[in-house]
């Protein structure tokens, strides 16, 4: 693991499979995915005038909080939206580390427990979903059942499983990784910024390149147009380039959380 504070000594952890995809969408675009109290900071995985998005479609399995309790273990999937590398906007909002963080406009698990702790306790935007996972297609539906997005991937040329460390586009994806968590509290709205840690045991984590595509087809953000990503045939793998599509299996920890003035502190 990546982390150690005082905070991480009591966390959720567990294992999971995490699909995950790098988007390189218009910044102008981007901007709008974060509250007024987050900006955009400088990065050098996408060219000038984009930045990055990351979807993750996890499956998330045998999550518990590192000391005794009657909380039965959790299994559940789950797809996030993050942006990374963002900044605190104004140092008077949280005094502490400005940045850079990566925050998660919203996510979406098919799981009640997991779904109300992550709003009331970390300040996560969650929303309970209908998700369904088959061989080849990890689909995303809201609880009406309209479908809001899937990923596919190539079945067929499904790439090797390795250590991380196998595959070298993929390290400054890991250290992007390893950006903080921030998210508005309570309940994902705020006014207050918190961070936490979802750090991966990269030690033993393994990686396998995938091809996808990505399609949304409900606009259920600002700034994430309805699309597929990309227009046409598959995305490439994490072999290829360093934007490339990758199923990572690693053990997680997710940290309690803390306000950002104790950032780097402890």
């Amino acid at each position: 693991m990546t982390t150690s504070n005082l905070f991480t000594s009591v966390n959720l952890n567990g294992e999971g499979i995490m699909r995950g995809v790098t988007l390189s969408l218009p910044a102008n675009r981007v901007r709008n995915l974060l509250p007024a109290s987050l900006e955009l900071g400088k990065q050098t995985l996408t060219s000038p005038g984009t930045h990055p998005v990351v979807l993750f479609f996890h499956d998330l399995y045998r999550g518990n909080l590192a000391f005794p309790n009657l909380i039965p273990s959790l299994t559940y999937y789950e797809h996030s939206i993050g942006v990374p590398f963002t900044y605190i906007s104004a140092p008077w909002l949280a005094p502490g580390s400005p940045g850079p963080y990566y925050y998660m406009p919203r996510l979406y698990l098919n799981s009640l427990s997991p779904m109300a702790g992550g709003r009331l306790w970390w300040g996560f935007a969650k929303d309970l979903g209908q998700i369904e996972v088959t061989s080849g297609r990890y689909t995303v539906s809201d609880l009406a059942g309209r479908r809001l997005t899937s990923l596919g991937w190539d079945t067929e040329q499904l790439g090797e499983v390795r250590p991380v460390t196998a595959y070298p586009n993929f390290e400054p994806v890991r250290q992007m990784l390893n950006q903080p968590l921030i998210s508005l509290a309570p309940l994902g709205v705020g006014p207050f910024l918190m961070l936490s840690h979802f750090d991966k045991n990269w030690d033993v984590a393994t990686l396998r390149p995938l091809r996808t595509s990505v399609e949304v087809d409900l606009a259920f953000l600002p700034g994430y147009e309805c699309a597929r990503y990309p227009a046409s045939g598959w995305a490439p793998g994490i072999d290829e380039v360093v934007t490339g599509s990758y199923e990572l299996r690693s053990p997680w920890r997710l940290s309690l959380p803390y306000p950002p003035m104790f950032a780097g502190v402890l």
